[in-house]
């Protein structure tokens, strides 16, 4: 059998490629494992110039998790779903407790609430699903595709 006359070209566009790249991951439920989980993220989106905003969420969804549900107690996890595309979804699964997580309108936000709402000025999307008997996957989609600025310069020229 012959060799093909295919190929991938450079090193970016075969990581990269036509297919959305996903990956799963689970961490303890623990605060220390946030800062794995949120580097695990940025070394995925690296290049993408999104990566302190994917960094941002993941270090807020995490945290919420760890901090505000079952994920938390013993024996407790989390789950970090990510999906390089040009909508880059970010989904932190946490296995529910007391009550939903909820974006909270500026007005009643003091020390603690400002977070998803961060999160939700950086994502083009965001929502919950699930409830807190079973757990809750938070999400956010981040916009990856480059923005062209209006080149002013152009504008004055094509005006004369």
């Amino acid at each position: 059998m012959g060799r093909g006359s295919w190929s991938y070209g450079s090193a970016a566009e075969w990581l990269r490629g036509s297919e959305p790249m996903a990956w799963r991951r689970t961490y303890s439920g623990r605060l220390d494992q946030v800062p794995v989980a949120r580097q695990f993220a940025v070394s995925l989106f690296a290049g993408s110039g999104h990566e302190g905003e994917i960094a941002f969420i993941v270090t807020e969804l995490a945290s919420n998790a760890v901090r505000h549900t079952r994920s938390g107690e013993y024996g407790g996890w989390f789950g970090l779903e990510l999906v390089h595309a040009d909508l880059a979804y970010i989904g932190v699964t946490d296995l529910g407790g007391r009550s939903r997580p909820t974006v909270l309108p500026e007005s009643d936000q003091l020390e603690q609430g400002r977070g998803l709402r961060a999160v939700s000025a950086l994502a083009v999307a965001m929502g919950i699903h699930g409830n807190p008997a079973y757990g809750h996957t938070v999400w956010a989609d981040v916009d990856l595709r480059p923005t062209v600025a209006p080149k002013h310069d152009l504008a004055v020229m094509l005006a004369r």
